[in-house]
């Protein structure tokens, strides 16, 4: 009897998460699988018309209509193909995800899971429908979190998960509002993986919800545990130690003078990401950010005064938000460009799943806020794709 088919649906998008889960996966499981990468826009497999063939998907919300575009053809082209997904938006919407028409809906951390759904899949025992792995169980040190199926060697996870519960973000829910942080052991033997894969590699990033809090538990930094971090990674003959950028961006609260004078020597990148989200304290408060205007600003003078051009991260939109404090936000991006030289990353408010404002509603952007917003980015002092974001609220509310 033939291998069953594992055909796995690459998209540049998926890269990351699909390497975590496959580079988690004993090589004897996939060994009884006839394993087959289905890139981007390449033609289908023929395997997906045989019989005994899984076809795994991994998504975002904003990806959510092109997949079901696609698995609607292939669910009446090939009735014997069986469809499993997992991922950022699968785990924070599973009923939804499920009614689009998938086989199996994973939710929740994939590098356990996924194996052991694959091994009862094998044994046709794993029932259909939706199914929640255990909420902040992962050992990250048990895996290299990337596959070379995947072709991609992605930013380094160094910690995962996140306790500050902002309003708007559905980290902390998804991880039980816990961290964990990838040992220095874990890291530097990955780091060796990638140079072993690419001799000439140079540039290493990293994935971590909060760069400046690797190692942290507390609520502030740990500059023990930053200084470890960065000596190791020095040591390990990484040429070019990118922290602190995307996706490793930073909070205010974490940008101290201590912090800066450590980090700068080490850091290759030019640019620090961080999110500060609003110019009012009021807002800050509502969205429960944790710090204020004023950390704001010291972590952004900080972050120029040590020779970094700050990436600032903004949201327009939000739930009851009013055309003045639209106008206040606008305000004070103005003034930090003008103060700072800043750049400004834009977001308009979306209602992302498992958030405690998934039911709120995205106000209305007062057409001068709008305007301003244009010009600053005509400029070349704003970027972002805040005006798509407008059109995923829409697409978000039709389909709930």
């Amino acid at each position: 009897m033939p291998a069953p088919n594992l055909i796995i649906r690459i998209q540049n998008y998926n890269r990351v998460s699909l390497g975590a889960i496959l580079g988690a996966a004993p090589k004897n499981l996939l060994q009884k699988f006839n394993l087959i990468t289905w890139v981007s826009t390449d033609e289908e497999p023929i395997e997906l018309g045989h019989e005994r063939t899984l076809l795994v998907y991994s998504f975002m919300l904003p990806h959510t209509t092109e997949v079901a575009n696609e698995l609607k053809s292939i669910k009446h082209r090939y009735p014997f193909c069986e469809t499993v997904c997992g991922g950022a938006q699968p785990t924070s919407a599973p009923k939804v995800t499920l009614e689009l028409g998938f086989d199996y809906v994973l939710a929740g951390e994939g590098e356990v899971f996924f194996s052991e759904f694959l091994e009862k899949w094998l044994e046709n025992a794993f029932e259909k429908g939706i199914h929640h792995a255990p909420k902040a169980k992962v050992n990250l040190d048990l895996f290299p979190g990337f596959s070379t199926i995947t072709e991609y060697l992605p930013p380094i996870e160094i910690s995962r998960g996140c306790r500050c519960g902002c309003m708007f973000c559905g980290v902390p829910r998804l991880n039980a509002a816990t961290v964990r942080h990838r040992s220095l052991d874990a890291i530097t033997s990955i780091v060796k993986e990638y140079f072993k894969l690419k001799p000439g590699r140079k540039r290493i990033k990293f994935l971590a919800p909060n760069a400046f809090a690797y190692g942290s538990f507390s609520g502030k930094p740990d500059l023990n545990a930053l200084y470890d971090l960065l000596e190791t990674l020095k040591r390990a003959g990484v040429p070019e130690i990118n922290l602190g950028s995307f996706p490793s961006e930073v909070r205010p609260d974490y940008v101290t003078r201590e912090v800066m004078e450590l980090v700068t020597p080490y850091l290759s990148n030019k640019t620090i990401v961080m999110g500060v989200q609003s110019g009012s304290n009021k807002m800050l408060a509502k969205m429960n950010r944790g710090h204020t205007v004023a950390q704001a600003i010291n972590a952004i003078s900080l972050v120029r005064e040590f020779g970094f051009l700050p990436h600032i991260d903004f949201i327009v939109g939000n739930p009851d938000e009013t055309q003045e404090e639209q106008i206040e936000l606008v305000d004070f991006m103005e003034q930090m460009i003008n103060e700072f030289d800043i750049k400004v990353h834009m977001h308009t408010f979306t209602p992302l799943p498992s958030t405690p404002w998934e039911n709120k509603l995205q106000s209305p952007i007062d057409e001068s806020v709008k305007k301003r917003i244009r010009t600053l980015q005509a400029a070349g002092k704003l970027d972002g794709w805040w005006e798509n974001h407008i059109g995923y609220f829409r697409t978000n509310q039709e389909t709930k």
